[in-house]
């Protein structure tokens, strides 16, 4: 009866044997794990230890080099720090990759610097004349205004006519409007011509090799404008 018993065993012990075995071959050859515990006494080993647990572990290769670095889990206050250190990095990329399409933009807008300032020209002469024919509307409005309020002199003691009343009300919200226009267009010089400086100290880093394209803009005196 025994001797029933001793070849099934003897077959379990032998696939239990080329299982483990099978499990070593898996494991990377000469790799050493290594890691320090509470006391700061390193302890390596052919196989992941579980002293190391919840501590830096590194993987060595035959050489002693490191292979692999296993970070210890990060406590709450260090993830913060991490989380914040990330989402500043985050912030700069983007930075960094909208410059870039700016950059690459402006490059290609411009063919040298005397286009920049040949653009600049046109650009304000446009804005010029829109502010001429403002303020030529402006002094229509005023002698219109002048017109609307001799006539109004006529009706100091008694009641005004609905028309002229209509007129003199559309005339002066007419003529703020026109005022608001104009100054917008005195300040629309101003800006033109802060935008053209601008591109131009950066277009003349980029093409002299004071930038690369994408990297942060230098704070200084932007060329002056042409008059």
């Amino acid at each position: 009866m025994q001797a029933r018993f001793v070849r099934p065993c003897l077959v379990l012990g032998l696939t239990l044997g080329l299982a483990c075995a099978s499990g070593w071959a898996q494991t990377p050859k000469g790799r050493v794990y290594t890691c320090k515990d509470e006391k700061g006494k390193i302890l390596t080993s052919d196989r992941p230890m579980p002293e190391c647990q919840g501590r830096e572990q590194r993987i060595l290769g035959r050489d002693g080099s490191t292979v692999q670095i296993i970070e210890a889990p990060l406590t709450p206050e260090q993830q913060a720090v991490r989380d914040v250190e990330l989402a500043k990095k985050k912030v700069e990329d983007d930075r960094r990759r909208e410059q870039f399409r700016k950059d690459k933009a402006l490059l290609n807008t411009y063919e040298n610097a005397d286009d920049i300032d040949s653009k600049r020209q046109r650009a304000l002469q446009q804005v010029e004349r829109e502010a001429r024919e403002s303020e030529k509307r402006m002094n229509q409005l005023e002698k219109q205004g002048a017109d609307n309020a001799a006539e109004a002199e006529f009706y100091k003691k008694k009641a005004m006519p609905a028309d002229l009343r209509r007129r003199i009300d559309e005339n002066e919200a007419a003529s703020r409007a026109e005022k608001l226009l104009y100054a917008s267009k005195r300040d629309e010089v101003a800006q033109v011509n802060l935008k053209f400086d601008e591109d131009k100290k950066r277009y003349l880093d980029l093409t002299t090799g004071n930038a690369t394209p994408g990297s942060a803009p230098t704070p200084g005196q932007a060329p002056s404008a042409k008059k």
